[in-house]
């Protein structure tokens, strides 16, 4: 049980006050009854004051208020150094979410797609405010933003922005709810949102599987519709006239308050907020239906027989093999309180030593094992939960099925039928109290949505500690999961571009082409499950050695002296630098050490920097075993490449954190490399680089970054200098990278002084490198683009891929920090006008952005659209955003004063906004020391500047830099007009191998990639006319004569150049 903070006095008696005039609404709402609940149990440091309530009309709420505090924490500057404009910088924004009682699962057959649809219309203007966006212009200029996201059983609403504007925000948000226009006019638009969004996702292989399981519904089960909704289902064929009317009656029998949850939160009394809730919220009408009832529909007949009796070969988007297996349970979401499916799952993905990972990355058969119940909507719902194992294979791995396959069901046997079950669920038990007791807080729009989802399937007491914490080991409920685990009735899923046995894909699944084909289980598989081997490798879990115990707060025990807001360099000599920051705000037992390993070695070829990050890689994948048990034990690691050399940064509860940083300098210097692993990475390594290739988003980065970056080993060059490296190369590099070498180091959180600087001695004293001659040589520096526009086009290299990048960069020059606030005022200026022109009236895509980069201390804005080459071809996508690019100083000067002082004045509070986390504060210090601009107090200081610019300020920069220094480059990867229905595609991975080992799913289902085999060489078609000169189509021809900027610094309190 946690406890309340004790109140003052003064405080009692206001409180008492508050509850005595609870219900004294004013008159229009003096008929409203309220219902009290429970207020949820939370953790010891959550200081925000929590009430439940249940309205007159059925609506449930939780009000979350910010406002009382024992010790209010600055959040950017330490007092002394505060001004009138840097005063208050523990602020927040004020969050709601509204979740509404109804999905996909309600729609009907004929309007496939329809619940997403009408949380699209919802957006679409109100009876009692009908500008069509009026609220998401309100909440873009209010600093704030808006999404929603529509679930099979469950739609989410949810908003932040600037507190002060948190009635009319409600006023506009819940009108929404009320009264919906949802007119004809704004179907068209909004149903093309919808198929960009399903054009977007339909290369994902998540989504595709899901399909095809829904494809396998029982008759009368909700779970087999197709519920993103595009064309084919909202459009063609369809009549327009009976659409909107089936767009309202689905609002009217769906959306009423008796199926809402809402949250609420910002720095207000819970009386005041209940006060908003109902003045807003009160008169919101019930809806004419009740939610679907799924209580007949038996999770057991869920699926077809062919569900279970089939194997299902898939022909993956992704650039991946893997093999699942399904077990169908009922809804887990009803053992909220022992969590049996959690549990297990940790125990079948544990990949420690003994473990079935381990296991197989020992034969090199596979890359990653992931197991539990998935936390999308097909996966757990009210009907079942799928609990999933999806074992990632390697090439050598799919030639090896039957045996992973065996390794696999002795595996979870031997977990589901130990007699330790209950031992280890203590020690879960304990890590899930600690993460609980310790937690980061969330920004409050991720709090309110988890509230919301949490509220609508448990009882208040459990909002917040029924999601994490273990609250008891029931037998039962573990004999439940034995019960079904131990049967051979799952399905049986093998993901392969290759087919399985060489079968051909004989088969396509309607909505998203995907190909496949069923085979009859194969009886050895069956022979196999009921006479499971036993494999002497595999052993069940051990206890864990990196379980935190210690959790005192350094800053606490030493009488909390003051601390300046900004790190301190304890150490800055020929050999390093050290910067510190014992945490005085957060008073978590966390901590953050970052390292980075500066050599010359990876700036010298593109071939040492290859080099740099299969050693990297093949570091992480030696640790991995060893260190699996620190990552369940709330502890966080990682080596990847840099810039100008090796990154490692490890967090989490701090006091394993310096046992953590050694055990992988062991690594580092110990590694015994081995051929077998050496070649396998090198493998991953090109396929990775390869995906990025064929991604067009990855590729318009790569070529606008190889266009600006003085020196920038492209993509094509890394991937061709893979081959032929040999393990010899990288027992160079490992026995060399360090011989000259600088250190930065950041070390932040609950530490002391002396453990800082003891940890830097050891790097020091295991490396004992010799000074680098000339550090700034490392430095890369920008090019400037000319005068005028210059454009890139390149045909993408998946021509299955209707998807066209466009990045238009304009480069103004020199960053200082009147500048820097000029764009910020800017981009907030212009970004919801834009959104609304070329995004909602125009249609040209439905991702799309406009932001301001800092480069080396250059200066540019971007603006980019990802669109589809068969609805808008790219040349004129670009003219598009030209167009809106050159009505920017006119959108400013049609503000009038009052109008341009709200928008500075939402910026200047965005900025006194306090870190949400001290990961945050880390990424902030951290940004600032790798680059080399110490400018620690970089907002303090905007804001001051903010406070005296004026319009004139904004107005004269655009219009002096369109006359006189009008910069562009435009890039633009160019996607098949022409696309081809019946493609395949694959994902791309990037970043460093402790992403591969830990969310290899994820990372693998963002983006997407041809599924063609990977070639020696790889050539870009670039398009254009060979006599146009702004048309780029030689990026070494370009830019071999283009002046170098030298490095900028904007910290004013250091020379302005280096």
């Amino acid at each position: 049980m946690c406890f309340r903070p004790r109140l003052g006095l003064r405080r009692i008696t206001k409180q008492v006050q508050k509850w005595l005039n609870r219900q004294q609404y004013p008159m229009s709402t003096a008929s409203v009854v309220v219902q009290y609940h429970e207020e949820p149990d939370k953790s010891d440091g959550d200081s925000k004051l929590y009430r439940a309530l249940t309205l007159s009309n059925g609506l449930r709420a939780m009000l979350i208020s910010d406002s009382y505090i024992d010790e209010p924490s600055i959040h950017r500057a330490s007092r002394e150094s505060l001004n009138s404009s840097t005063e208050n910088f523990n602020g927040k924004l004020a969050a709601c979410a509204v979740l509404v009682g109804v999905g996909s699962f309600s729609e009907p057959q004929q309007y496939q797609g329809l619940a997403h649809f009408v949380e699209h219309m919802i957006f679409m203007g109100s009876e009692k405010f009908p500008v069509e966006n009026e609220f998401d212009s309100f909440v873009t200029k209010s600093g704030g933003f808006s999404n929603a996201h529509t679930e099979n059983e469950e739609t989410c609403f949810y908003f932040e922005l600037d507190q002060t504007h948190l009635d009319r925000g409600m006023d506009l948000f819940m009108n929404l709810m009320k009264a919906p226009l949802m007119l004809p006019d704004a179907m068209s638009r909004e149903r093309s949102a919808v198929q960009s969004e399903f054009e977007q996702t339909h290369m994902r292989d998540e989504v595709r599987r899901d399909q095809i399981l829904a494809s396998l519904a029982s008759e009368g089960y909700p779970h087999g519709t197709f519920s993103w909704g595009n064309y084919k289902t909202l459009k063609e064929g369809v009549d327009d006239s009976s659409l909107h009317k089936e767009l309202h009656k689905f609002y009217r029998d769906h959306y009423g308050s008796n199926r809402m949850v809402v949250a609420l939160q910002a720095q207000l009394s819970l009386d005041e907020l209940e006060e908003l809730l109902v003045r807003h919220c009160a008169d919101i009408p019930t809806s004419q239906q009740n939610s679907i009832d799924v209580s007949q529909l038996n999770y057991q007949k869920a699926f077809r027989d062919q569900f279970y009796k089939d194997v299902f070969l898939v022909q993956p988007v992704e650039d991946v093999c893997k093999l699942e297996l399904t077990w169908v349970l009922p809804p887990m979401k009803n053992f909220y309180r022992s969590k049996p499916d959690m549990f297990i799952s940790q125990l079948i993905g544990y990949e420690g030593v003994g473990s079935l990972c381990a296991y197989l990355r020992h034969h090199l058969w596979c890359i990653s094992v992931v197991a539990g119940v998935a936390e999308s909507s097909f996966d757990s719902n009210s009907i079942y939960s799928l609990f999933n194992i999806c074992i990632y294979l390697s090439d050598d791995g799919f030639d090896h099925i039957d045996e992973v396959l065996e390794a696999t069901f002795a595996w979870v046997k031997l977990i589901i039928n130990s007699d330790q079950l209950q031992d280890s669920y203590k020690e879960s038990q304990q890590i899930e109290n600690n993460n609980f007791r310790f937690q980061i807080e969330p920004p409050p729009i991720d709090h309110v949505q988890s509230i919301v989802e949490s509220f609508n399937y448990l009882p208040s007491k459990d909002v917040l500690t029924g999601p994490q914490l273990y609250f008891q080991y029931e037998e039962s409920a573990i004999e439940l999961l034995r019960q079904h685990m131990n049967k051979f009735n799952f399905n049986i899923m093998i993901s392969s571009y290759i087919p399985y046995e060489k079968n051909e894909y004989d088969q396509r699944e309607p909505w998203f082409g995907t190909q496949f084909k069923t085979i009859s289980m194969p009886p050895k598989w069956q022979t196999m499950w009921e006479q499971s081997a036993t494999i002497k490798e595999l052993h069940y879990p051990q206890p864990n050695p990196f379980v935190t115990t210690d959790f005192k707060i350094h800053w606490v025990e030493s009488g909390k002296p003051h601390v300046s807001r900004s790190p301190k360099a304890l150490i800055r000599n020929d050999l390093c630098e050290l910067w510190f920051r014992q945490d005085n705000i957060f008073k978590l037992p966390d901590g953050y050490i970052n390292l980075y390993f500066i050599t010359p070695l990876v700036r010298e070829s593109v071939k040492q920097y290859m080099l740099g990050v299969l050693f990297t890689y093949l570091v992480e994948f030696r640790m991995a075993e060893q260190l699996y048990p620190a990552l369940e034990a709330g502890l966080t690691y990682g080596l990847y490449i840099g810039d100008k050399g090796l990154v490692m940064r490890v967090s989490g509860y701090n006091e394993k954190l310096p046992l953590l940083v050694e055990i992988i300098l062991n690594m580092m210097q110990t590694i015994e490399l081995d051929i077998g692993q050496v070649n396998a990475f090198k493998d991953l390594k090109k396929r990775q680089i390869y995906n990025a290739l064929i991604n067009g988003k990855s590729l318009n980065l790569d070529l606008r970054l190889s266009i600006l970056e003085n020196k920038r080993f492209s993509m094509i060059s890394k991937y061709e200098s893979v081959d032929d490296i040999t393990m010899d190369d990288i027992k160079s590099f490992k026995e060399n990278f360090h011989k000259k070498m600088y250190v930065k180091g950041l070390i932040q959180g609950n530490f002391t002084e002396d453990q800082a600087t003891d940890l830097m001695q050891k790097v020091l004293d295991t490396y004992k490198s010799e000074k680098l001659d000339n550090l700034s040589a490392l430095d890369n520096h920008l090019l400037q683009i000319p005068l005028g526009s210059y454009y890139l086009r390149a045909k993408t290299l998946n021509e299955d891929d209707s998807n066209t990048i466009i990045t238009n960069y304009y480069q103004i020059g020199p960053s200082d920090l009147k500048m820097e606030c000029i764009m910020d005022l800017v981009e907030l200026i212009v970004e919801e006008p834009f959104f609304n022109q070329l995004r909602t009236q125009e249609q040209l895509g439905y991702s799309l952005g406009i932001h301001q980069r800092i480069g080396y201390g250059v200066l540019a804005f971007l603006i980019t659209i990802n669109t589809q080459e068969t609805k808008h071809r790219a040349d004129y996508v670009e003219q598009r955003i030209e167009a809106f690019r050159s009505r920017m100083a006119e959108l400013v000067s049609q503000m009038s004063d009052t109008e341009f002082k709200n928008i500075r004045e939402t910026l200047i509070n965005g900025k006194k906004l306090g870190d949400t986390s001290l990961d945050e504060e880390v990424l902030r210090n951290w940004s600032e020391i790798v680059t080399k601009e110490y400018f620690f107090n970089r907002i303090e200081t905007q804001i001051q500047m903010l406070s005296h610019l004026t319009k004139e300020d904004v107005l004269n920069f655009l219009n002096d830099n369109d006359k006189n220094n009008l910069r562009k480059l435009s890039v633009q990867v160019v996607g098949n007009h022409n696309q081809t229905s019946n493609s395949t595609a694959q994902a791309s991975r990037s970043g460093s191998l402790s992403d591969l080992l830990d969310d290899v799913q994820d990372n693998m289902a963002n983006e997407t990639d041809s599924a063609k085999p990977m070639t020696d060489k790889i050539r870009l078609e670039f398009l254009g006319e060979s006599d146009d000169p702004s048309s780029i189509k030689d990026i070494y021809a370009f830019k071999k004569d283009l002046y170098v900027f030298p490095l900028f610094n904007t910290n004013p309190n250091l020379a302005n150049k280096s």
